[in-house]
């Protein structure tokens, strides 16, 4: 029963202090897309976006090419091959992650982390 108490409120713990990085405040620079190449993954990553297209974006930040892979939005897509000025958003600390893979990471974390902390209450009261 100790051993239950405890596991239930390390995942608590776990739950509360991934809410708490969640709610850090980023600040985000805004760059300028040079390329754009829509991927389709079917043997790599996390196996949630396995079967979902996906879009590789080439900017340059302070004088530097990067690159990141973020999820497909039609709206980014048509923007760029219509030849229109195309921008994203990135972390000017880690160039190479961008809003949209950021919120596309977040809300898989928050899925396992409520479905963990729900088998453990059923494995607790089981």
């Amino acid at each position: 029963m100790i051993m239950w108490s405890i596991l239930v409120a390390l995942s608590i713990a776990i739950i509360v202090l991934a809410i708490a990085l969640s709610k850090k405040k980023r600040l985000w620079r805004q760059v300028q897309v040079e390329g754009l190449t829509k991927v389709k993954q079917h043997t790599a990553g996390p196996i949630e976006v396995l079967g979902a297209s996906s879009l590789l974006v080439e900017f340059t930040y302070d004088d530097r090419k990067y690159s990141c892979q973020t999820a497909f939005k039609q709206s980014l897509y048509d923007s760029f091959n219509a030849k229109e000025p195309t921008f994203i958003f990135i972390d000017p600390d880690n160039p190479s992650q961008c809003l949209d893979n950021a919120y596309e990471k977040s809300r898989y974390v928050k899925l396992w982390l409520l479905l963990t902390l729900l088998m453990i209450i059923c494995i607790a009261l089981s």
